[in-house]
């Protein structure tokens, strides 16, 4: 999985209380979960039914 943004919206409840979490939570290592996998999976498959609908070619892994 790739690096996960700094001011994701999955933790915005948090950065948005406390702003210097984002930076101090950047040393945690991000363990991801279930949830986050679902979320991959459904953008890798918006992603490829848009590119299909535009006429451009899209590769699924």
């Amino acid at each position: 999985m790739g690096r996960h943004a700094l001011l994701s919206a999955s933790s915005s409840h948090r950065w948005l209380a406390c702003p210097p979490s984002a930076r101090l939570c950047e040393n945690y290592e991000d363990t991801g979960s279930e949830y986050a996998q679902q979320g991959t999976d459904i953008h890798s498959l918006c992603e490829h039914k848009l590119k299909l609908s535009l006429g451009m070619g899209s590769v699924t892994v």
